[in-house]
């Protein structure tokens, strides 16, 4: 059974071409790593050409933070996913996440490298985007994110990430 939020209309250009956002989901802990450590949690933005034959994934990783602090973009997201059932989508009025990937990537690094997807088929369509500062959370919202994943397959962890897998020849270029 399939949880989600309905998301407001949002764009991305890249390389020449427009991707609009499908959907957004959390993986707690995070599916990329930094440094070989997976980081508290990711946020995916995924975003699809006009034909669907190319994606365009935003990845931008949580970190719990000791202070007990979350993002206030990211807290208007964990209550609304409270809301959502199978048979109930929930809208929600978010500032747009471009904002929140500006505010990420100041201070840090944009990674960018051509991958697949981390659900099966796991077809090789896209095109990732993985900032490389995290959103704070706080460790009690991070446990409302786990639990909301009773809906979603998990693996014997209690997690919903894919392994990390090798880089077979690829690429990944890093922006100041």
């Amino acid at each position: 059974m399939e949880r989600g939020l309905k998301a407001v209309s949002s764009m991305v250009k890249a390389n020449k071409a427009r991707y609009d956002l499908l959907q957004f989901h959390v993986h707690a802990p995070s599916e990329h790593t930094l440094n070989g450590d997976p980081l508290d949690g990711e946020v995916h933005f995924v975003h699809s050409n006009a034909d669907g034959s190319a994606l365009l994934v935003v990845g931008v990783f949580m970190e719990i933070d000791p202070s007990g602090n979350t993002d206030p973009w990211l807290e208007t997201l964990i209550d609304g996913i409270d809301d959502v059932t199978a048979t109930k989508p929930t809208m929600l009025d978010l500032t747009s996440y471009s904002a929140l990937v500006k505010k990420s990537v100041s201070g840090g690094s944009l990674y960018n490298y051509p991958g697949s997807l981390t659900t099966p088929r796991c077809d090789e369509i896209v095109d990732w985007w993985v900032v490389e500062k995290p959103m704070k959370i706080s460790a009690k919202d991070l446990t409302r994110i786990r639990e909301n994943q009773g809906e979603i397959e998990l693996n014997y962890k209690s997690e919903n990430t894919r392994p990390v897998q090798a880089l077979n020849d690829r690429t990944v270029k890093s922006f100041k």
